[in-house]
């Protein structure tokens, strides 16, 4: 097992050139957001640019979103193929399974797709095998439902069972949780960062959006899982220092982005 730290993200970490502009960060395309769950759209669409998507499309799972009040995020139109994009994530703030299953089945052909929330229910009774370079980003009870095995059991040993899944997906399966856990088809990472604040809901849309933005700029997938899961952790650790454990929310680590990378990528270690 690999231990993710913060040598290994600041490697990872794009970087700019002063001639680059908006299209090296490629197209990241989220597809997430429902009635009453507008803010899981956002919170994933506002991580991505924040870690240096050039363009964020949004594509909400239903319609009514309120486009002006989020100028940052262009609207996804039919019109638009996927091969446009760099990157797609899915399922934050989804509540219809059947919709995204059609959805997950249209994406089989692209490469880098993150999977989250309602997504990784819709696809627990698939049963297909992924391409290698899909993530799914599960929690302890996520995972239970797509392997069918109790969280329980998943507690007990969970590098046991993450290694089940991704075997049986034949994808990258980021574990999280204390210590989250992502295997590729070759090895197991542990990442190095995180505490009980990120305990809150949201926070795993927050962690899809940082995911996708890194892959849209061209980080191969196995990486974007780690530094994505790493920052995230990260930031958690940051607000523990000057703050309760307690009031973390998922607004903050998006706010919180910014600051996090810089310290990463300081020279000093």
């Amino acid at each position: 097992m690999t231990k993710y730290t913060k040598a290994h993200a600041k490697k990872d970490l794009p970087k700019r050139k002063s001639s680059d502009n908006k299209t090296i960060g490629g197209k990241c395309l989220i597809i997430a957001g429902s009635k009453s769950m507008w803010g899981a759209a956002v919170l994933s669409a506002t991580a991505a640019a924040r870690v240096g998507a050039g363009y964020v499309y949004l594509a909400p799972l239903e319609s009514g979103f309120p486009v002006v009040k989020h100028p940052d995020f262009l609207l996804h139109k039919s019109t638009n193929k996927l091969t446009d994009y760099s990157a797609i994530a899915i399922g934050p703030g989804g509540r219809n399974k059947e919709a995204l299953a059609r959805r997950l089945k249209n994406l089989r052909s692209f490469k880098n797709v993150v999977v989250d929330a309602e997504a990784l229910n819709a696809l627990a009774s698939m049963n297909i095998r992924l391409p290698s370079t899909w993530i799914l980003t599960p929690h302890e009870g996520e995972l239970s439902r797509l392997i069918n095995i109790s969280s329980k059991s998943i507690q007990k040993d969970r590098l046991k069972y993450l290694k089940v899944a991704q075997q049986k997906f034949g994808c990258i399966v980021l574990l999280k949780g204390h210590k989250s856990l992502i295997a590729d088809n070759k090895r197991i990472y542990e990442i190095q960062s995180g505490n009980p604040a990120l305990a809150k809901a949201g926070t795993g849309d927050v962690l899809t959006g940082i995911i996708a933005g890194l892959l849209s700029q061209g980080v191969v997938s196995t990486k974007a899982a780690c530094l994505g899961a790493y920052l995230h952790g990260c930031i958690a650790d940051q607000w523990v220092k000057e703050n309760d454990v307690l009031s973390l929310m998922a607004s903050d680590l998006v706010c919180e982005i910014p600051s996090t990378i810089r310290k990463v990528r300081r020279k000093k270690a």
